[in-house]
């Protein structure tokens, strides 16, 4: 009889690649490796599993333009009046020249960066009033046959300039929404003076739009009412002072249920300054009843000019039962001390403490 032909055949988990089955018939055979070719551009011997189109990794970093995609000129927008630049539309962003929040600003306008890492991005020095900032960008990418490549590319921002829309507000008039009443009823404000200069000092003028003098001190208009009540209480803890807050309703629209209403604080501080000779109500304080302002913070220091002996009154039990100066710095006058000596107490003598007598000229 015809002996019929057998055939068979291997499913999808019984196939295996062609090296894993001439390594089982031959365990000792040496692992395949890939052949050399040379490069299409070049000439160079190259393996083959390290090639890309054909091209060694060199050939392949010249002939290929990561940054083919990014614009190399972009724009960024500057307030030509408080200096802030334009993170978004209508959102505005305080930062310096150079800094880091600005690099942050101009590295999120490049466009063009997708499925790229960006290695590395640092400023490229020009001058201030070029109007030009530049950025070195290291864009990093893996091609065909896994080379990596790294290629630097130079983004140039040119600055144009208008005005934010806070400036815009400002520049017209009576846009302010909350005003902080600066008062100090004194023969000479110098207390006021000197927490003008803390104020500067500590940078917390940033959110006041205009400063107006008055007589009797200064007008500093805010645009929203959260920015006026911060820089109040601030004040009070930098000087003893009260605080009365009032509010008045511009206009109102009944169609929408909106309306403009401006509140107004007055912070008036107390009005004593350093060398004043006060005096002090009964059972105001340990010491008196004449005493020198030796300091005016948070809280006034006292110094009995007597006994030397220091207290501190806070603003709180000051405007509680309030006095004024009866005499000021203008009163006062030089004395040059030629000799000292201490006063030790004697049992007959009420002194508690030592004393000094001093011999002035």
């Amino acid at each position: 009889p015809r002996k019929h032909a057998h055939y068979s055949f291997m499913t999808a988990h019984e196939e295996r690649p062609l090296a894993a089955s001439l390594m089982a018939f031959a365990p000792n055979a040496p692992a395949l490796t890939p052949a050399d070719v040379r490069c299409c551009d070049c000439g160079k011997l190259t393996r083959a599993d390290q090639t890309c189109r054909g091209m060694c990794a060199a050939c392949t970093a010249a002939n290929t333009d990561l940054a083919r995609n990014i614009p190399t000129s972009l724009e960024v927008i500057m307030c030509k009046t408080c200096g802030k630049w334009e993170r978004a539309q209508n959102q505005w962003v305080q930062a310096e020249l150079e800094s880091a929040e600005l690099l942050a600003l101009c590295a999120r306008k490049l466009r063009g960066t997708k499925g790229m890492n960006i290695v590395d991005v640092k400023w490229v020095w020009t001058e201030p009033h070029s109007r030009r900032l530049k950025l070195r960008l290291t864009l990093g990418s893996e091609v065909e046959g896994g080379i990596a490549l790294q290629q630097d590319v130079l983004v140039e921002f040119v600055v144009r300039t208008r005005n934010c829309e806070a400036c815009n507000k400002v520049a017209a008039k009576d846009t302010w929404q909350a005003k902080v009443q600066l008062r100090q009823r004194a023969e000479h404000p110098r207390t006021l003076l000197a927490l003008e200069q803390q104020l500067l000092r500590h940078k917390l003028v940033g959110d006041v739009l205009e400063v107006k003098r008055s007589p009797d001190g200064l007008d500093c208009h805010f645009r929203r009412r959260q920015d006026a009540q911060r820089f109040a209480s601030r004040i009070t803890a930098l000087a003893p002072c009260k605080t009365k807050s009032s509010s008045s309703l511009v206009a109102a629209n009944a169609k929408t249920g909106t309306s403009n209403v401006r509140h107004v604080f007055l912070v008036e501080v107390a009005p004593l300054c350093r060398d004043d000779l006060v005096l002090l109500p009964k059972g105001a304080s340990s010491i008196g009843p004449l005493a020198l302002v030796e300091k005016v913070g948070g809280s006034l220091h006292l110094v009995d000019p007597v006994t030397s002996k220091s207290v501190e009154m806070t603003a709180e039990a000051y405007w509680r039962n309030p006095f004024s100066a009866i005499a000021s710095r203008r009163q006062l006058s030089t004395f040059v001390v030629l000799d000292c000596e201490i006063d030790r107490p004697t049992a007959q003598s009420r002194q508690k403490q030592p004393g000094q007598e001093a011999a002035t000229a």
